[in-house]
């Protein structure tokens, strides 16, 4: 069970305006891909516009954890990056052209940046203890925020265009805005530290082998939905005859069984499985889900892999997310976040890219046998990176104020 610090109504403003959050940043990624192809956009050029907002997230995730350590007020941060994406996708609608596209994504890349904060927040939130649990409960407002822009969007595209879809995030954008000024933001100031610790935290992360470890692994696994939820699939599916209603539901089903997987981790699977066990069977999952999608042509059988799909990577990367804040201090939560976050975000850039690729000069079987590949290798290698993180050290006195993870809790 949870032991909140705060008051239930500041939970739900907090998780409400991260729902937004998603909405705001993924709103019309579903149809995306297959808006571009009727424009006649090259594949090799959608796969650099859906990677746009890996790239930002890429260059920026990491600087910024560290420089709102510093400014000591993270709520200004979240609330700039908010106002990118509601400016940028009013423009793509006024001018859809590649450009635009790309500015777009690269909006809601930079928005995306900022979500390490929003983990620092919420976990703050909790007792420390309840920190790895805390982390797998906020990401539950990731799928049910893109599960419900999807169906907002399916609507608004189905009967009003697929132009008049790009408001929906916008609009999100500024509600989480408005939420943001009522979200109250637990930090000592005597406490939050100066430059020259933010420094030497920051030092301290990139010279730590673990997080880059197990970033890398959460790349691969990040590198699944984005290259093929967002980016092949929808295309597949069009070539197919799917229409915007379909894509919807395809992207809808991925959500709801990644929601249920990440609402199973911290209640059934951490506890019954334990955390290697967990994404060792979320990977093995997203192997089967990626081979089998081009193998057929029935809609019916797409379905059933996306939902394994969503499920599988819910539990594989909910475990990631968890292990990064594991054995590590309250003052270098952020920064260790933000790296670990930073890291991860090569495979929101790269999988998109690297589909759009193959997509021009192969085909699109050969995206999926590439994505199931890469995952039996991020299996076999997430044991080696689990103990890499029960054996990580740390000063006395920080072990001590951290609490640092038990063996069983990683096997």
């Amino acid at each position: 069970m949870f032991r909140a610090l705060f008051s239930r109504p500041e939970l739900l403003t907090f998780f409400t305006m991260s729902v937004l959050f998603f909405i705001c940043i993924h709103g019309f990624d579903a149809f995306m891909a297959p808006y571009m192809v009727r424009l006649g956009i090259e594949p090799q050029t959608i796969g650099m516009i859906m990677g746009a907002s890996g790239l930002a997230s890429l260059c920026i995730r990491f600087p910024l954890s560290v420089i709102s350590d510093v400014m000591k007020n993270r709520k200004v941060f979240m609330q700039f990056a908010l106002l990118l994406p509601v400016i940028a996708w009013p423009l793509a609608w006024m001018f859809p052209a590649a450009l635009t596209f790309w500015l777009a994504k690269l909006a809601c890349g930079i928005a995306a940046a900022s979500w390490v904060l929003y983990n620092i927040i919420f976990i703050r939130y909790f007792p420390r203890d309840d920190a790895p649990a805390a982390v797998a409960l906020l990401a539950l407002a990731g799928p049910i925020g893109v599960f419900i822009s999807n169906a907002i969007c399916g609507v608004v595209a189905l009967w009003l265009g697929s132009t008049q879809a790009f408001f929906v995030p916008a609009i999100a954008g500024c509600l989480a805005l408005l939420l943001s000024l009522r979200v109250r933001e637990e930090e000592d100031s005597h406490k939050a530290p100066h430059l020259k610790a933010c420094i030497d935290s920051a030092k301290r992360q990139l010279a730590d082998r673990s997080i880059w470890f197990i970033g890398l692994l959460a790349t691969v696994v990040i590198l699944v939905p984005f290259a093929t939820r967002d980016t092949l699939t929808p295309i597949y599916a069009q070539q197919l005859g799917a229409k915007a209603g379909t894509l919807a539901v395809l992207s809808n089903i991925h959500l709801l069984f990644y929601g249920v997987a990440v609402a199973l981790c911290s209640s059934v699977f951490y506890q019954r499985l334990g955390l290697v066990n967990t994404a060792l069977v979320g990977i093995g999952l997203q192997i089967i889900s990626s081979i089998f999608v081009p193998l057929t042509s029935n809609m019916w059988l797409i379905y059933l892999w996306q939902a394994l799909a969503g499920f599988s990577f819910g539990m594989a990367f909910a475990v990631f997310m968890s292990l990064s804040v594991v054995n590590t201090s309250e003052h270098e939560q952020t920064t260790r976040m933000g790296l670990f976050q930073t890291i991860y975000s090569c495979g929101m850039f790269f999988g998109p890219v690297l589909m759009g690729v193959l997509l021009q000069h192969v085909n699109v079987y050969a995206g999926y046998w590439v994505i199931g590949g890469l995952c039996l290798i991020a299996g076999v290698l997430t044991p080696l990176a689990a103990k890499r993180v029960q054996q990580r050290q740390l000063p006395p006195a920080a072990r001590k104020a951290s609490g640092m993870l038990s063996q069983d809790a990683v096997k």
